[in-house]
């Protein structure tokens, strides 16, 4: 059975939405489904998207429904205006969007909305993405007090701390008016903000390569109680510093048929070392499963056992039968509870009866959102001599950043081999 060239290609069946390109000025951009995305001065991108987000009390985001669009489109020029409509559970919320784009490069984007409902929200407006290319590039921030400071978008990856259940932005990019980037030398992109407080966070964290933008601040409560009638405006203004020199290469728009030309040179680095986890429906693998698996080469299997629960002895025994069957060493993650010592005895026993060919061990703990010294060395200590050669890492099992914000100390680095996010 041969699946739709559109889950092959995007893991869904509707058709990608359509991605017109735009230019205001010496900027280029491409407009798609009410969003600006790859804002470009020549090559040098400077804002890979802006895009209005509505997001319940769970941080659930309600899919934008774009109706009554209007395009006028120019050689240098543009302006879209669209009506948006956004449900979600309680949620019911209109939305008038309008983007325009003039001949001197400024870029204004404006959403007016009201809510037809009462609902609970964690966010509304805007949010902008800056590339993760711009790391380290000077900044300036205009914070909504009237002071400014000068500093540079983060090279590391930047925590996002929670203190006293506050959740930090990225400092000093927090009560924001405007923020402003050098491009290249003598060369800067201003994006000054309208109608709500920003601030804003490394992406990275999660796996995106971005910086995002957002409102409202976080150290306000949320969720929010919207009551229906409440009317919401937002404007973000986009363009280069008065004072930027625009090379004369870049002053036309960027030729949208230019051919692409990259080349294969010599290999400079290894791939990772690919695995599977085991499948998540719990039955045993079929001979024509194995066959395939097999055929990918993978480098491992993962199976999690969750030591506090019942039933971690036959997914711990399948996962044997299935990694020997595959030819392939098994990562084995430990959930612990409190009870760690004696759950940890029990397993054990398990690997003497079993003999599951364990490369690596992973350990967390339950109530922890990045594992402490503590169970790394129980674990080490009661399984190293049941497994030997086995690897025992740590770290977190949910996003990196929970491990950026926690990283491990002395003690926890001793008794890992890896660090796991």
């Amino acid at each position: 059975m041969s699946l739709p060239a559109n889950i092959l290609h995007y893991g869904r069946n509707q058709a990608l939405p359509a991605q017109i390109p735009l230019c205001a000025g010496s900027l280029t951009m491409i407009y798609e489904n009410g969003d600006l995305r790859y804002i470009k001065l020549g090559e040098r991108e400077i804002v890979r998207r802006l895009y209005v987000a509505i997001r319940n009390r769970n941080w659930d985001t309600a899919t934008n429904v774009l109706s009554d669009v209007q395009m006028e489109i120019g050689a240098d020029s543009f302006t879209i205006r669209y009506l948006c409509t956004n449900t979600l559970d309680d949620i019911d919320f209109v939305w008038r969007g309008e983007l325009h784009g003039a001949a001197d490069g400024v870029i204004t984007c404006r959403m007016d909305g009201e809510a037809r409902t009462t609902f609970l929200r964690n966010r509304i407006g805007f949010c902008l993405l800056h590339p993760a290319a711009i790391a380290g590039a000077p900044a300036r921030i205009e914070h909504v007090d009237g002071t400014t400071e000068v500093n540079a978008f983060p090279i590391h990856i930047a925590p996002q701390f929670v203190i006293d259940g506050e959740i930090k932005p990225v400092a000093p990019f927090n009560e924001m008016a405007a923020v402003a980037h050098e491009v290249q030398p003598g060369v800067w992109a201003q994006i000054r903000f309208a109608g709500d407080i920003f601030e804003m966070e490394d992406q990275r964290n999660w796996t995106d390569a971005s910086y995002k933008t957002y409102g409202t601040p976080l150290r306000l409560p949320f969720p929010a109680n919207v009551p229906a009638g409440t009317k919401i405006a937002q404007t973000v203004t986009i363009g280069l510093d008065r004072y930027s020199q625009i090379p004369d290469s870049v002053q036309s728009a960027a030729d949208a048929d230019a051919n692409v030309e990259f080349a294969i040179g010599q290999a400079r680095t290894k791939l990772p070392r690919l695995g599977l986890g085991v499948a998540s429906h719990g039955q045993p693998l079929a001979p024509a499963e194995i066959a395939r698996l097999r055929a990918l080469n993978i480098a491992h299997l993962r199976v999690d056992l969750r030591l506090g629960e019942l039933g971690y002895a036959n997914a711990l025994r399948r996962a044997t039968d299935e990694a020997n069957a595959l030819g392939v060493p098994l990562q084995v993650a430990l959930h612990l509870t409190d009870n760690a010592d004696a759950a940890l005895q029990a397993l054990v026993a398990l690997v003497q009866e079993f003999q599951p060919p364990v490369s690596t061990w992973l350990v967390f703990h339950v109530n922890e959102k990045a594992t402490t010294a503590r169970w790394i060395q129980l674990a080490r200590r009661l399984l190293a001599p049941a497994t030997p050669g086995a690897r025992f890492g740590a770290g977190t099992n949910v996003y990196f950043t929970e491990l950026n914000c926690r990283r491990p100390d002395e003690d926890a680095l001793a008794a890992m081999d890896v660090v796991n996010w």
